[in-house]
């Protein structure tokens, strides 16, 4: 064998290597696995027996507020699993996305094998932490997925008048209540291929805002997702701007 023939033998692997690299660089990127651990940029705490995890910006408030709500593989005691290596905690808490929208970002763990109570959310919010730190309250946003998307869809519907803006993934909910807060901004996600929680979850939430007449509802749904929509939807490079721009009018009830 030549020297030319050897050295190509070393010289193509190594390009083929290189490529390769270059394109998980550039997918994990985009639409990567999540692999960032923001939970301990967190404080923990616990309120009724729930934890919960909170980041505060500093600086001086009063600052928007993002209730997450996690999903059903999520649920435990270990107040970790909910923010560990989570996609929407590497985006919300991400430096660039800070100096552009500082925030608080509240986090509560569902207890082993519960569901998400309306009731027990509010009283955290109310109790804890609206009464303790600088909250704009005409800016308190709500998203979750999976189980999370059902709970943010409930709570739209037990507090109407609370949330400036929702994002609902991978979810569903009761189409009657719709008429109740079809005031607020919604940005819902789902996947085509998604059968864990069908996109009819999904899209009948919308049809029935439409119907409703809502005005400000957006939907997007991924014909190559299945149920983890959720890593390309906290990656929509116009889904921040969107919900932090949204500025809750009526007054809380």
């Amino acid at each position: 064998m030549t020297k030319r023939k050897k050295l190509l033998l070393i010289i193509i692997p190594l390009c083929l290597l290189a490529l390769c690299a270059a394109g998980l660089g550039i997918y994990y990127a985009n639409w990567g696995s999540v692999s960032i651990d923001r939970t301990d940029m967190m404080a923990a705490g616990r309120f009724n027996g729930m934890p919960y995890r909170i980041y505060m910006p500093q600086g001086e408030g009063p600052f928007p507020l993002v209730l997450y709500l996690h999903g059903a593989g999520e649920r435990g005691d270990n107040n970790r699993a909910q923010t560990k290596k989570n996609s929407v905690m590497q985006t919300l808490l991400s430096e660039e996305n800070l100096e552009k929208y500082p925030c608080i970002v509240l986090a509560p763990q569902c207890p082993k094998n519960g569901w998400w109570d309306a009731e027990v959310l509010m009283d955290l919010l109310g109790a804890k932490i609206l009464a303790a730190h600088q909250v704009d309250f005409k800016r308190i946003y709500i998203t979750g997925l999976s189980m999370g998307g059902f709970g943010t869809w409930n709570m739209l519907g037990e507090y109407p008048n609370y949330f400036a803006a929702a994002v609902p993934v991978c979810g569903g909910g009761d189409t009657d209540s719709v008429p109740l807060f079809k005031h607020i901004p919604i940005w819902a996600f789902h996947g085509t291929l998604d059968t864990v929680v069908f996109p009819s979850g999904s899209r009948d939430m919308v049809t029935a805002l439409a119907r409703a007449g809502a005005r400000d509802v957006h939907y997007t749904e991924y014909p190559d997702l299945a149920h983890n929509s959720w890593d390309r939807a906290y990656r929509e490079p116009g889904l921040f701007p969107w919900m932090f721009a949204q500025v809750r009018e009526a007054q809380i009830n």
